[in-house]
């Protein structure tokens, strides 16, 4: 039987359970693949659910590496079972495997865990989203560690007006927990306010819900005055229309594994500014001043005066808008992945 061109392992489905980024861009890249190569020639080995029906998950793992030459390994969690299982079955179908990572722990995952380096260092590649976490990988012994960035579909920009109506509309976009920095969002809009002189900013929190934090995020909306909202989850295709009406993007992120957000590339896309933590690798994307801007760790009241900034300054935001063009044309999914298809047999 004649191989498919490609493989890909890892978790997928509808609904605001699979909005996270690895979901996100696990979607991207099949369709890019499938519109390169033909959908006859993508194979989607499907590995949520393995608690509930291991044999069926371990079935379509050996399906991916038996019948295709080339596998896109992208699991997201669970690594410490499937780098073994992926690896030891490879013995027998000696495919060619690409590990694609999201998020930015593996490095640390690896100090706990060293047995897993020899699974992971015997692929074909493991490509990160951070030229930092490459560099911490290789030196743990994955000497085929590479930099590959986060990457978005391209969109054309839309022009609007953000200076038109009052309160400006100004938002988070990703998972809604606290070390997300949701709490510290309401706190930038509350001082931006302050500078203001009036209710000038309102806040408008997009993404899935996690129940562990719902009850402290009520009582901060609450006692915020009306200022700020939760409007519930957004499927990724109605990302770029959600965001493009916003006047910028709040990313007080300080979540442990973040690597290369899509929150990002949401901003570029939409070409708004973000207003971002200095936290892990955001300052390896985010170019203060350029794209977007990055302020020191926790400081709610320099976002604010950022953000209140940006409002008074067009041609700031302009040129921040300009900024975000060039960043989306960078990290457009048929630049970023043109270069790593040479990579595949």
């Amino acid at each position: 039987m004649e191989k498919k061109k490609l493989g890909i392992i890892g978790v997928a489905g509808t609904g605001a359970r699979f909005a996270t980024g690895q979901a996100v861009k696990i979607r991207t890249l099949r369709k890019w693949f499938a519109d390169r190569y033909g959908e006859d020639q993508i194979l989607f080995a499907n590995i949520d659910s393995a608690k509930k029906h291991p044999f069926s998950v371990l079935g379509n793992i050996r399906r991916a590496l038996s019948q295709c030459q080339n596998v896109l390994f992208m699991p997201g969690q669970n690594i410490e079972i499937f780098a073994p299982v992926t690896a030891v079955m490879n013995k027998i179908y000696k495919c060619h495997i690409q590990y694609i990572v999201t998020g930015g722990d593996l490095a640390e995952v690896l100090r706990k865990k060293h047995s897993l380096i020899k699974h992971i260092a015997s692929f074909d590649g493991t490509h990160v989203q951070s030229k930092k976490l490459r560099d911490e990988l290789r030196e743990l012994g994955i000497s085929k560690a590479e930099y590959l960035p986060n990457c978005r579909d391209y969109v054309p920009a839309v022009d609007f007006d953000h200076w038109k109506d009052e309160p400006v509309r100004v938002c988070t976009y990703s998972r809604v927990t606290k070390d997300k920095g949701i709490l510290d969002a309401i706190e930038i809009v509350k001082k931006a306010n302050v500078l203001a002189g009036k209710d000038l900013f309102n806040l408008e929190i997009y993404g899935k819900m996690y129940d562990s934090f719902k009850p402290e995020l009520d009582e901060a909306l609450e006692k915020s005055g009306k200022i700020a909202r939760y409007m519930g989850a957004r499927e990724s295709s109605q990302t770029v229309d959600t965001l493009r009406s916003c006047f910028a993007i709040l990313f007080p992120t300080y979540f442990a594994c973040e690597c290369f957000a899509g929150t990002a590339l949401d901003a570029f896309s939409a070409r708004i500014p973000i207003i971002a933590n200095d936290w892990l690798y955001n300052s390896e994307v985010i170019e203060d001043h350029r794209n977007g801007f990055i302020y020191p760790f926790r400081d709610n009241d320099r976002a604010a005066e950022i953000l209140y900034e940006l409002y008074t300054d067009k041609n700031l935001y302009k040129n921040i808008q300009i900024g975000c063009e060039e960043s989306m044309s960078r990290f457009s999914t048929d630049v970023v992945m043109g270069q790593f298809n040479a990579l595949l047999k």
